[in-house]
């Protein structure tokens, strides 16, 4: 009978989990997040993503090639990021800064993208 017990113990954990993970992503979900190296978040004007670099990172080591739907960003050589927009940019509206990390720790690139469009992108770089 233990084996049956626990089994039903772990089947309501899961239960509790699951629901908690998708109530806290409810509204949220599309607004801000994390990718593979830098965290994003969005409203319905503009993107932003944030890449931690070093801390002597200057702008002229920074590449970034803003497309009508594609993004690619290179700091000191590396690629780290080149993908696909969940949207459609307004090129002349997309800028890039270095600012000192929100962390407190090193430096920040942050990649702004202007949206032609108003709305919430369904992601935002694949």
């Amino acid at each position: 009978g233990g084996a049956r017990s626990l089994s039903g113990l772990m089947n309501q954990q899961a239960q509790i989990t699951g629901g908690g993970a998708a109530a806290s992503a409810g509204g949220n979900g599309f607004r801000e997040g994390q990718g593979d190296g830098f965290t994003w978040n969005q409203n319905d004007d503009e993107v932003e993503l944030r890449f931690p670099v070093a801390a002597n990172t200057k702008a002229k080591y920074v590449k970034v090639n803003f497309g009508k739907s594609t993004l690619k960003v290179t700091v000191a050589g590396q690629t780290l990021l080149n993908g696909q927009l969940g949207g459609t940019v307004e090129v002349d509206d997309s800028t890039f800064t270095i600012e000192d990390a929100s962390s407190g720790e090193g430096k920040e690139l942050c990649v702004t993208l202007g949206k032609k469009e108003n709305y919430t992108w369904p992601f935002v770089v694949r």
